[in-house]
């Protein structure tokens, strides 16, 4: 239990301050992502980034009981599909990225992120 707790402060943190940044500064954030995609190698490490933390994840925390720490373990998974997303697919992520640009519900996705974030940092520092 004390790794699903110092994951969810960390997740957690990084969530609600990511999905703040992104709603408040919504264009700009958009903006950047489509110049990193136009940057090949960004674009791979980035993934490899991403796949490693996934990874790190699944391996320290591959917990599945219904309980709130499964949230965490759907989040590793999530990550480790990403960065590999990111690594063999570049084009359909910035496609997607490109698609942000127009389609508003995108914002509701960012929603869920600080959602699932206040719900960690609740869980975090708060009822355990």
């Amino acid at each position: 239990m004390e790794t699903s707790i110092f994951l969810a402060k960390v997740i957690g943190l990084i969530a609600v301050i990511a999905s703040l940044a992104m709603l408040t500064r919504y264009r700009k954030m958009i903006e950047l992502e489509i110049e990193v995609t136009k940057i090949p190698g960004l674009m791979l490490l980035a993934g490899f980034g991403i796949l490693v933390l996934g990874a790190l994840m699944v391996v320290s925390h591959n917990i599945w009981i219904a309980d709130w720490p499964v949230i965490i373990t759907i989040l590793g998974w999530s990550m480790l599909l990403k960065g590999t997303g990111r690594i063999f697919f570049p084009e359909a992520v910035k496609y997607m990225i490109e698609k942000k640009r127009t389609v508003r519900w995108f914002i509701l996705g960012e929603i869920v992120v600080l959602v699932v974030g206040a719900f960690l940092l609740y869980q975090g520092f708060i009822a355990n």
